[in-house]
């Protein structure tokens, strides 16, 4: 096997390869540690007394992420889509390659000098690298297949939603902004009390006084409870339909061709004491065996 196609068994497919499992298992024990790390990093009494061995380990750790990240752009070339120059910004283009070159750049830029408050909160995206684990992987996908079967209900009900926010909004400027005129100063300082009231949070850092204001705010906390629980309703459905659909799929062995439009993609449902039923995934078209 060519060196370039080990190292990408080895990173990508970690489950072919003894090496692969066990570097990737020292990975992901990386990266938890760079993350608690990072967290002690914040308390600052440990930072005064211990900051030397904070700074250390993190010097030790990142410059292997960096290592990793090369070796994983190297390795890439193993698959035809990657191969030369643009093959290498096709896969640095990838969720999971611009995860780790964002985990990584923070370290890289803080080194030269670079500081900003934006540079060190991506240091937290090296925690969405655990998503590499094989199952994690899987339930990603999932997620992504349910999000996309799902994409046109939940953009009518965003639109929808900040409607709602704004026509609430204003209606809530008008009636308060002279009671509290310190506190509903304009619309869009309106707009955070109606996202935080419709979501049924209510920080309570802005609430009414008048009575019409009252009024509005019980019907959109109402109203609220409908549209947390509509979306959150949705994803458990398409969730526990996507189980089903795999279970099924476990379930049920590849039989013959589809009589109607001659897809090989048909599945056989065995049932005992009962005559086999053949269904096609392309067309939906059902039949039983004769």
């Amino acid at each position: 096997m060519h060196f370039q196609d080990r190292l990408y068994t080895i990173f990508e497919e970690p489950e072919k390869s003894k090496i692969g499992f066990i570097l990737n298992s020292i990975i992901y024990v990386l990266i938890i540690v760079s993350i608690l790390n990072l967290m002690l990093s914040s308390v600052e009494s440990l930072q005064n007394q211990y900051g030397t061995i904070i700074t250390s380990i993190r010097n030790i750790i990142m410059p292997i992420f960096v290592i990793e990240y090369i070796l994983r752009l190297y390795a890439s070339g193993s698959q035809k889509q990657y191969q030369g120059l643009l093959g290498k910004l096709n896969y640095a283009k990838t969720p999971y390659a611009i995860i780790d070159l964002l985990s990584i750049l923070p370290y890289l830029l803080l080194s030269t000098g670079f500081n900003s408050a934006f540079i060190r909160s991506l240091r937290l995206l090296r925690i969405f690298r655990l998503f590499r684990v094989k199952k994690y992987a899987i339930f990603i996908h999932q997620m992504r297949k349910i999000t996309s079967n799902m994409k046109e209900e939940l953009v009518v009900l965003l639109f929808y939603t900040i409607v709602l926010l704004v026509l609430l909004s204003f209606a809530i400027y008008e009636f308060e902004h002279d009671a509290q005129p310190e506190v509903f100063s304009n619309v869009f300082q309106t707009m955070w009390w109606a996202v935080a009231t419709l979501t049924t949070v209510g920080y309570g850092d802005m609430y009414p006084i008048t009575v019409m204001g009252k009024l509005i705010t019980a019907f959109i906390t109402i109203i609220g409870i409908a549209f947390v629980a509509i979306p959150g309703g949705m994803f458990a459905s398409e969730f526990m339909a996507e189980i089903n659909k795999n279970k099924e799929k476990k379930n049920c062995k590849t039989k013959g061709d589809c009589f109607r439009c001659a897809s090989s993609d048909v599945v056989l449902h065995t049932d005992k004491g009962k005559r086999d039923m053949y269904v096609c995934n392309k067309c939906q078209f059902t039949w039983l065996e004769s």
